[in-house]
């Protein structure tokens, strides 16, 4: 189907099949005619990945993470009596896994350095990779997945800002031990135990866990759109692994964790429901056009393979099928609408 604007007099050819993804591009070009043209000629702009966008958005989420990490003022005590109120809730319930797994991984040199390395290092290795591998081999998908990321990382600044909490390494009184200061004699991370540098960490943004989301993120992203049996199977481990790596090295709490992957189960929510309701608005546009042109929507064919698991409205990828070959294009009924019929 076709998604270039109308022009002057020409006649537009739809596709009647009724779906609605399908002829979203398509229906959003012929609004640019009605009071929606602003919005929909910004939607069809970015609604394909372009890199300069991406850098600018990576840029203005740093830009923020700067802001309030430099805000926040003195919150040290806040953040040890936040710390302190969540591992009581945890020891109340017997939920506080992270001490033994602190304890164990404390007195296990071996896995001490394993641990500290995976924290170090593949937080800032994998996430940046499943992008870049979304951007040019998933386009079709980058702009929806990248943009539950996007959301996933502001609420977390929020929660950064509203609660802030010292990580278990710091409450040494309670028998906790920093696994990263512990191995920063021969490892690149400071003695502090943060992961990165002490001028772009922020000791007291424990809770949600950043890191667990953003692991949970990139393992879902592999196992939903990735085709290699392999790469499904190390995205699903990738997560667990990072789970117990941040409470092995004492960074978070189990609640932290938990609260990481709410987080991202919220973004998602709100990232495909803001999608649904456009999709709903431009399927009200396209019964009012067919409508007025008298066309009659007829079911669009499927396919015996079904549609894709992550977002059975995504546009069909050529690539999608395990084989590579091209699916076959269905042929649909076209009609004419004539162009005074899209103002």
């Amino acid at each position: 189907m076709s998604g270039a604007r109308p022009t002057g007099d020409t006649p537009v050819t739809r596709d009647s099949s009724g779906s609605v993804d399908d002829g979203l591009l398509d229906v959003e070009a012929s609004l640019t005619r009605s009071r929606f043209r602003v919005l929909s000629a910004i939607l069809t702009y970015f609604s394909r990945p372009r890199w300069w966008v991406e850098i600018a958005v990576i840029g203005g989420l740093y830009a923020v993470y700067s802001l309030i990490r430099n805000s926040v003022g003195e919150v040290a005590a806040t953040a040890y009596r936040n710390a302190g109120s969540i591992l009581a809730f945890e020891d109340r319930w017997h939920a506080a896994i992270e001490r033994p797994l602190n304890d164990w991984v404390h007195k296990t040199p071996v896995v001490a350095d394993v641990v500290a390395l995976q924290y170090a290092s593949l937080h800032f290795i994998v996430t940046p990779a499943v992008l870049i591998w979304l951007f040019f081999r998933r386009s079709a998908y980058y702009r929806r997945v990248s943009a539950v990321l996007i959301v996933t990382t502001c609420l977390a600044l929020i929660g950064f800002y509203w609660y802030p909490t010292a990580p278990p390494r710091l409450l040494r009184h309670e028998g906790f031990v920093d696994v990263m200061s512990q191995t920063s004699s021969w490892g690149w991370w400071p003695a502090s135990g943060a992961p990165g540098s002490d001028a772009i960490s922020n000791q007291f943004a424990a809770m949600p866990s950043l890191h667990c989301a953003w692991a949970a993120w990139c393992g879902l992203a592999l196992v939903f759109l990735a085709r290699r049996r392999w790469v499904k199977i190390l995205g699903g481990i990738y997560p667990f692994t990072t789970f117990f790596v941040v409470m092995g090295s004492g960074n978070h709490f189990v609640l932290d964790v938990l609260a990481g992957l709410g987080t991202l189960a919220i973004a998602t929510g709100i990232v495909f429901g803001v999608r649904r309701l456009w999709a709903a608005r431009v399927s009200g546009r396209l019964a009012a056009l067919r409508a007025d042109a008298g066309i009659v929507a007829q079911p669009a064919p499927t396919e015996a393979t079904g549609t894709d698991t992550l977002d059975a409205c995504a546009p069909q990828d050529p690539s999608d099928r395990p084989d590579g070959t091209p699916r076959p294009v269905p042929v649909t009924p076209t009609a004419t609408v004539p162009p005074t019929q899209l103002g």
